[in-house]
């Protein structure tokens, strides 16, 4: 597997801005030790890549998920290119930039003209943790048409009770009433989308049992429930950290419906 950071100019960001990627090179790593035979491989040999989409938590930066979980791992052994933007600025309260246009459409067209990245609906999925999750779920729930799964870990996904409880007094986070019947607001692109008969992307949702987004968690799953979504929620003990997010990025990609390969280890004889 190959990871690179990628540095160019957006438009929508107004400036430069870093992106890693993880890009396997191999179907099975080498056995440990032998390494003849054990020729390197670029897939897919025909075809493209399945893509994940994953975007960091509020602060953070487009190197978190390499740096503190092993997801590159996964990703070899899963066949799955893994795109991580830096966002700041996650519910569109900034008038200078505009984050969501960045992930949701420039990115990957910027991606796709250099990599093998496929743009078939069931071969892109989107994820992140805490507000990238929160992101996810918008972006894909403004956009079900790209995406066959979208994924969130310990995420405020009812952004607008997060912002009036944890953000109530912020000079640079729009207030949680306004966002309420908007594009911003899950449960109103949820609504939206039924309505519409739009297909929505399979769901994938997880958050420790001691974490302070639990109670919206909750919430969410009750919500997605009782409208019949196609969705998996899990729960663990755990709080909002990496140790949470490292044990749950494993989950979330063995649940994806990726090209799952065989990994070759050592064998002591």
């Amino acid at each position: 597997m190959a990871v690179m950071r990628l540095t160019f100019r957006s438009k929508a960001l107004r400036g430069t801005t870093d992106v890693n990627v993880i890009y396997p090179v191999k179907p099975k790593r080498a056995g440990f030790g032998d390494p003849e035979g054990n020729a390197i491989f670029y897939y897919p040999r025909e075809g493209k890549f399945k893509v994940l989409w994953l975007i960091h938590g509020g602060g953070d930066n487009y190197s978190d998920w390499v740096n503190n979980t092993r997801v590159r791992n996964y990703a070899e052994d899963a066949n799955l290119m893994v795109v991580m933007p830096s966002v700041r600025d996650f519910t569109s309260s900034r008038k200078d930039v505009d984050y969501f246009t960045y992930v949701a459409e420039e990115l990957p067209a910027f991606i796709r003209r250099i990599f093998p990245a496929s743009e078939k609906r069931e071969d892109n999925f989107i994820a992140g943790l805490s507000m990238g999750g929160y992101l996810s779920y918008r972006i894909a729930l403004n956009f079900p048409e790209n995406y066959g799964c979208v994924g969130s870990m310990s995420s405020p996904l009812d952004i607008v009770e997060d912002l009036k409880v944890r953000h109530a007094n912020s000079k640079t986070l729009v207030a949680g009433d306004t966002l309420t019947g908007t594009d911003r607001d899950i449960y109103a692109l949820v609504e939206k989308n039924l309505k519409e008969g739009k297909k929505m992307p399979k769901m994938f949702q997880c958050c420790g049992t001691e974490d302070f987004t639990y109670s919206i968690n909750v919430k969410m799953r009750d919500f997605f429930r009782s409208k019949g979504l196609d969705h998996d929620y899990f729960e663990s003990p755990g709080i909002h950290n990496w140790d949470f997010w490292g044990e749950y990025i494993k989950k979330l990609i063995d649940w994806l419906p990726t090209d799952q390969r065989e990994t070759n280890g050592h064998k002591f004889q």
